[in-house]
């Protein structure tokens, strides 16, 4: 026990002598994903991670282990063990987050003492005694003592505890071992005393009034055992009787070592101090097909194994963890593997929210994509946040009293194009037979005929078309109804009816479409206001004639799909239909 003792002392006054650990220090949390940790054999994947690129990041570097440990070491067998010692050092290096390997040389004293008699002729039963100390009522208390047990191994040791959802990193940190080795240790038994003859045990299971000792009890075999005691001397001068299985033994006669495989299996509960120190409690047992560890291999009434013994090692360690801390993280079967997706999750949900739920100047539009972040309130803005200008007249929207001013007109300060007047009936008076046209104070000879001015002078309404089609827009109905009720008025008046489109798709096609869109309007002002279909003149220009040249924007080219109405010039004729079709909604009727 002093030993232990030592030993523990030792090893705190070695951590404290590094560094590696203060009281106060406590543990330090430090991030696996940050560059400065990760292996160069990953630093490309770690690269290609972090733009998204690869699913996994780059393994870091962690810190090897060094451990030195010391506790009780002890027999399970034949013979009930009495108090052991073992020490032992290690060195660890993980393979993962749960599994790690450990190179592992443990030294173990221990010794042992039945207090129940194995036999009435235990001497001549048991090796190597022989029947030179046997008589008909020598009884032996079988004992032992293992002045040196040697156990090296290789160990997978399997992190139990290492998943956790709600934790960055592990504290604690529950191990299951399993291991291969070999042992080699003596075994030696106390039968002889001092004058080379059998001891006399007859009396030791007998009380002073020399009745049999309750073994029940553990006072009892407490008592029985301090009589043996009391008998004994302390030289174990015979060595026990050796496997035949062994591997092979080596030594001097009388004491030869022997030496056997054996798979070790243990758990050991592990405490990170800090990231260069942690403190474990530890067990293992060491199982080999080997029933003369205790020196005896008798099966018997009281015996603790049947078959085998196994030796048991339980010990308080120290780890001292090694390597640069600004290169190498704690090992990893203190680190948390979740901590990569989780960490992902929290920083997505933080961009998340961040990028699509922060609008600062509550324009509908996310700061991540908001390309004007200090929009004016209440502005109209495309979907880049942009404020909008439809007409592209320098006046916002939602400022614009005229939002789709029609191009090529100045405007005010309100955004409102100075567009001549559209002549409507309202605006019409007609004066007896001479067919002259008065508008508020002014008269026209709309004919030629020597009025102040001719009709066409004057500005007709135009109608708009969506793309590729030719079906009448809401807001063309009353402008139609605008030039049906002039022609009305004027009933030898003719008017050119002028369809357009704007630059995409063929030639060919355009012609056809703007045709099209030509024919629309005649029929409609034809079956709608019963107006001569000989009194309208359609043409058309496909792409040809386009009012902004340079459209690049759909309001540009929604400006440039088009039918005008102007009125006609003597001699003027209408251009032949062209070929096939041209536009969507073709069976469409107004």
């Amino acid at each position: 026990m002093q030993i232990t003792k030592h030993l523990m002392k030792g090893a705190l006054a070695l951590a404290l002598s590094f560094g590696v650990w203060t009281p106060s220090q406590g543990q330090i949390s430090v991030n696996p994903t940050d560059d400065q940790f990760v292996s160069k054999k990953y630093e490309s994947q770690h690269a290609e991670w972090k733009k998204g690129e690869s699913q996994f990041p780059g393994r870091p570097r962690d810190m090897w282990q060094l451990g030195v440990g010391a506790g009780s070491f002890l027999v399970s067998g034949d013979v009930k063990s009495q108090f052991g010692w073992g020490a032992s050092v290690h060195v660890r290096k993980s393979l993962g987050y749960v599994m790690s390997l450990k190179a592992e040389y443990m030294f173990g004293q221990a010794s042992g003492l039945n207090y129940q008699a194995s036999s009435q002729n235990a001497y001549q039963d048991i090796e190597p005694f022989t029947t030179q100390y046997a008589g008909p009522n020598t009884v032996f208390y079988s004992n032992y003592k293992i002045p040196q047990y040697h156990a090296l191994s290789l160990q997978s040791v399997f992190n139990l505890n290492n998943i956790k959802f709600h934790k960055k990193s592990n504290k604690w940190s529950l191990n299951l071992i399993i291991g291969l080795g070999v042992n080699m240790y003596r075994t030696t038994t106390n039968a002889l005393d001092a004058n080379g003859n059998a001891y006399d045990f007859s009396r030791v299971a007998l009380d002073a009034n020399g009745d049999p000792i309750d073994l029940s009890t553990l006072s009892g075999r407490r008592e029985v055992r301090n009589n043996i005691k009391g008998i004994l001397d302390d030289d174990y001068e015979t060595s026990a009787q050796q496997n035949s299985n062994n591997i092979f033994t080596f030594g001097e006669d009388g004491k030869k070592m022997a030496v056997n495989p054996f798979m070790n299996v243990g758990l050991s509960l592990e405490y990170l101090i800090t990231p260069r120190l942690s403190l474990a409690l530890e067990h293992q047992g060491f199982i080999s097909v080997d029933d003369y560890i205790d020196a005896k291999q008798k099966n018997e009434t009281g015996d603790f194994t049947s078959n085998i013994d196994i030796p048991h090692y339980t010990s308080i360690r120290l780890g001292f963890h090694l390597g640069k801390k600004d290169k190498r993280i704690q090992p990893l079967w203190f680190v948390n593997p979740l901590v990569y997706p989780m960490s992902d999750v929290a920083d997505l949900k933080k961009k998340l929210d961040d990028d699509l739920f922060n609008d600062d100047d509550n324009d509908g539009v996310p700061n991540k994509i908001d390309e004007e972040p200090d929009t004016p309130e209440n502005a109209i803005v495309d979907t880049k946040g942009r404020t909008m200008d439809s007409d592209g007249d320098d006046i916002p929207d939602h400022l614009d009293k005229e939002p789709f001013s029609p191009p090529g007109y100045k405007v005010d300060e309100d955004g409102v194009a100075a567009v001549p007047k559209p002549l409507t009936p309202e605006d019409v008076k007609v004066l007896g037979d001479n067919e002259r046209l008065v508008i508020g104070d002014e008269t026209f000879d709309p004919l030629g005929g020597g009025g102040k001015g001719m009709l066409n002078d004057w500005y007709l309404p135009m109608i708009h078309f969506d793309l590729d089609k030719y079906k009448l827009r809401p807001e063309a109905y009353e402008q139609l109804r605008h030039i049906a009720r002039v022609m009305q008025a004027y009933p030898d008046l003719k008017v050119v009816v002028h369809g357009h489109t704007d630059v995409r798709a063929s030639d060919e096609y355009n012609d056809r479409l703007s045709y099209n869109r030509a024919m629309t309007a005649i029929d409609y002002i034809v079956n709608q206001y019963e107006i001569d279909r000989s009194r309208f003149i359609a043409k058309f220009n496909g792409e040809a004639s386009n009012l902004i040249p340079s459209a690049a924007g759909e309001q540009e080219h929604f400006m440039n799909r088009r039918v005008e109405f102007y009125i006609a010039e003597d001699g003027e004729t209408e251009a032949p239909k062209p070929e096939g079709d041209g536009g969507r909604n073709r069976n469409w009727k107004y």
